[in-house]
């Protein structure tokens, strides 16, 4: 019965190393309130990943807010955008990536400009 644990239990760590990407770091910051924008939006995984949708919006009026996609690439562990000049407010940016395993993988970060 303890050899059958043992093996479940490395059987279970092996999938889940081969799980779903999982973003490590973002670019704006989640919930933080800048007085100076950031110069880059910037995404770090912890595996290749392709962005798949990238859109920042403007909270309050739901404006979307250009941004230039020209210097992503294919598939990366790390993915810069530059940031777009923005007005006080706050905002958000939604992205998907489509992670090693044909999953797809999103998320958001709000932040504010003061």
């Amino acid at each position: 019965m303890i050899r059958i644990i043992l093996v479940l239990l490395f059987i279970f760590k092996i999938s889940a190393s081969f799980s779903h990407s999982q973003l490590s770091e973002i670019l704006p910051k989640d919930n933080v309130t800048y007085v100076k924008v950031p110069s880059q939006i910037n995404m770090k995984f912890n595996s290749l990943v392709k962005l798949v949708k990238i859109v920042m919006i403007r909270v309050d009026n739901k404006e979307k807010i250009n941004l230039d996609l020209t210097s992503l690439s294919d598939r990366a562990k790390e993915h810069t955008l530059p940031m777009p000049k923005l007005s006080s407010g706050k905002y958000r940016i939604e992205w998907r990536a489509l992670s090693p395993d044909g999953h797809i993988i999103k998320g958001k970060s709000d932040f504010e400009v003061k």
